[in-house]
């Protein structure tokens, strides 16, 4: 899919001449094309043998499915008619999940591929990409902070199979034995946890709570829209990326409601969960515990220690990334 993704957006970013016809074909996919519309729109069209009667197309976030019985098309010197069906961009600010469908089609279909194939594949995005509509403040800047994790490694793929967030899981990353809690806040180490995220990890396997210190910065153009491109993008799969992304909280169709841009203060810091501040015992009956924890110097792990942490999430050293 890297490949096809590479060349879908180099062939929108040509500035192609109006057509006289629904659609000019600008490159060739397999079966398919990239294209654009009379209205100058980034689209695909995927050549069908027909058209089913009454068929309905889909509207999706930032996209639209059409079914057309009969088209003219004119590539390469040559020029035919025969049915088809057509993915149109409705929303230039997001061409980059419209060519991960694209790429998914060309992936995926058969050749003797039909209008329902086209709409099963189509709609299964449609899903992934539906608004869920405004969140809070408190679960933006919560997602922004695991979004930069993993937008951070060098290794995107691991912590994206390492992700335990869109599972709700206690701990939001588990990788080769290890688990790690982000924390993202505004104010300086000041966090609000559960008490099952700082205690004991089920499996006693060792676990670390990751303290981001951020502001609020539109300079940055870091937003949470804005990590889960950079992680789309270096996924190898990334209809699987969007998925967990929905998972988590984030759909494609809700990226503006996800508008805050953020910046690190400083370098984050890593705190055994041993180390973090925690309520030892609690009435029976009690249950999902809550509280704010304040982390200071004397808690946080060594400048070694940290350096392995850091070479074991993300496969390199802290680059100091914002």
């Amino acid at each position: 899919m890297p490949d096809v993704l590479t060349r879908l957006r180099a062939t929108w970013q040509l500035e192609a001449a109006a057509g006289r016809h629904d659609f000019t074909l600008l490159q060739s996919f397999g079966r398919c094309y990239a294209a654009r519309n009379r209205r100058g729109e980034p689209a695909f069209v995927v050549p069908l043998a027909n058209v089913p009667p009454g068929a309905v197309g889909r509207m999706g976030a930032g996209f639209e499915l059409t079914a057309h019985p009969s088209l003219h098309f004119e590539f390469e010197g040559k020029s035919w008619d025969g049915a088809a069906a057509a993915l149109s961009l409705k929303d230039v600010d997001v061409v980059e999940s419209f060519a991960v469908l694209a790429a998914d089609v060309v992936q995926r279909l058969a050749d003797d591929a039909r209008w329902s194939d086209v709409v099963a594949i189509v709609s299964e995005w449609q899903e992934l990409f539906a608004p869920r509509g405004k969140t809070t403040a408190e679960a933006e800047l919560g997602l922004w902070g695991e979004l930069w994790f993993i937008a951070a490694s060098a290794d995107v793929d691991s912590l994206l199979l390492g992700w335990r967030g869109p599972e709700r899981d206690a701990t939001d990353f588990f990788l080769n034995g290890r688990s790690a809690e982000v924390k993202t806040s505004r104010l300086h180490r000041v966090h609000r946890v559960s008490q099952s995220q700082v205690s004991r990890p089920v499996g006693d396997h060792p676990a670390w709570l990751l303290s981001l210190w951020v502001k609020a910065d539109p300079a940055s153009q870091t937003t949470v829209s804005s990590l889960a491109e950079l992680i789309v993008q270096q996924a190898s799969d990334q209809r699987e990326a969007w998925r967990r992304l929905g998972g988590a909280g984030y759909r494609e169709g809700d990226r503006r409601h996800f508008a805050t841009s953020y910046a690190l203060m400083e370098a984050p810091e890593w705190y055994p969960t041993s180390m973090v501040p925690r309520v030892r015992e609690a009435d029976v009956g009690v249950s999902d515990l809550r509280y704010r924890v304040e982390l200071d110097d004397s808690r946080r792990e060594g400048a070694a220690a940290t350096s392995e942490l850091w070479r074991h999430f993300h496969g390199r050293d802290y680059g100091g990334q914002k």
